[in-house]
C-alpha cells in the first residue's frame, strides 16, 4: 500500500491508496480512534476495478489533531478537499462508525461528489441524550486519565468475543491505532460527534443506491439504529425503501472491516456493480 501526505483545509492529511491510478476512485473512511489500518484486510479484495483510497481522519492516524472542536461538517471539508486535491471528478464513500457520520456530512454538504455511498456499523441518526452522557464521561475519562486506559476499555467492546480470541494479532493492531491517537484528537472527535444533526431523512430521499451494513452482534451501533428512516416523525425501516440495500451479518459485532472482510468487500463490490448501472464512478 502507498502512503501520502497532503495539505488540505489546513491540515497535513495521510492517505493510504491501492489500485491504479486511471481506475474508478472509492473512498473508505474509518471509525473513531481508528486508522487507514482499518481497511487493510479489505482494499487489496477491491483493486480489480478500483482506485481505494484510504483517508486518515483529523486527529487520527499521522492526520494533523488541530485544537479545535471536530465536527462531521468540518471532516467533511476534509475529505472534500482531498477529492478535489486528487483531481477526482465523482466517487463513492463507504464509512465505518465514525466514518459514517463523515460520510453522511459529505452527502449533504457535497452532493455533487458522490455517486453513491455506504454506512459500514453505523448510523444517520443523532445521539441520544445517553449516549451524550456517555460521550461526557469518556472526555472527563480521557482528560484525567489519558488516551492509553480509554483506549484498552474502548477496543474490546468492538469485536464479538469469540473473534477477539480467535484473531488476537488483528485486535492488537486496532488497539495500536487507537493508542498512536492524542487525548486531544479523541475528544475533539467525541465533541463533534455529539454535535451531529439526524441526517435519517438522506436515506429515504436519496436519488441512488445506498449501501448499509450491520453486525448482528454489534454493541456499539445495532442493527436497529443502523436501519432506522424516519420520515415525518414517522419511524420506517429501510425495507420501504428499495434503494437502499440493506445487509446484515451474523456473528459479526462492530467490525467486519477486521471481523469479515472477504464478506464485506463482496457486499462492496456487488454494490459498486448494481451502482454503475445507475451512473459511473468517474475519476479526471
Amino acid at each position: 500500500m502507498d502512503k501520502h501526505k497532503v495539505n488540505v483545509n489546513g491540515i497535513d492529511m495521510v492517505y493510504e491508496e491501492c489500485g491504479q491510478e486511471n481506475e474508478k476512485a472509492i473512498i473508505l473512511l474509518h471509525g473513531f480512534c481508528g486508522s487507514s489500518h482499518y481497511w487493510h484486510n479489505v482494499c487489496p479484495l477491491l483493486t480489480d476495478h478500483y482506485r481505494v483510497i484510504m483517508p486518515q481522519l483529523r486527529g487520527h492516524g499521522e492526520t494533523s489533531a488541530p485544537d479545535n472542536v471536530y465536527t462531521m461538517e468540518v471532516m467533511a471539508d476534509d475529505i472534500n478537499a482531498l477529492i478535489e486535491k486528487l483531481g477526482i471528478e465523482k466517487t463513492v464513500v463507504f464509512g465505518h462508525s465514525l466514518g459514517g457520520y463523515v460520510t453522511l456530512a459529505i452527502a449533504d454538504k457535497y452532493p455533487d461528489k458522490l455517486a453513491g455511498f455506504g454506512l459500514i456499523h453505523s448510523t444517520a441518526l443523532p445521539d441520544t441524550e445517553e449516549v451524550k452522557r456517555k460521550r461526557y464521561q469518556d472526555i472527563s475519562f480521557i482528560q484525567k486519565e489519558g488516551i492509553e486506559p480509554y483506549v484498552h476499555e474502548l477496543i474490546p467492546k468492538l469485536f464479538k468475543e469469540s473473534k477477539r480470541q480467535d484473531m488476537p494479532d488483528e485486535v492488537e493492531k486496532v488497539k495500536e491505532a487507537g493508542l498512536n491517537m492524542s487525548a486531544k484528537g479523541a475528544i475533539h472527535t467525541l465533541e463533534g460527534m455529539m454535535m451531529r444533526p439526524d441526517r435519517s431523512a438522506m436515506l429515504h430521499e436519496a436519488k441512488y443506491p445506498i449501501l448499509l451494513v450491520a453486525g448482528a452482534e454489534d454493541e456499539v451501533v445495532s442493527p436497529d439504529d443502523t436501519f432506522s428512516v424516519n420520515e415525518k416523525e414517522t419511524p420506517k425501516t429501510t425495507y420501504e425503501y428499495p434503494h437502499i440495500q440493506e445487509n446484515t451479518f451474523e456473528g459479526v459485532a462492530h467490525m467486519s472491516l477486521v471481523e469479515a472482510p472477504e464478506q464485506l468487500a463482496r457486499v462492496i463490490a456487488n454494490y459498486l456493480r448494481t451502482l454503475s448501472e445507475k451512473e459511473p464512478v468517474r475519476a479526471l
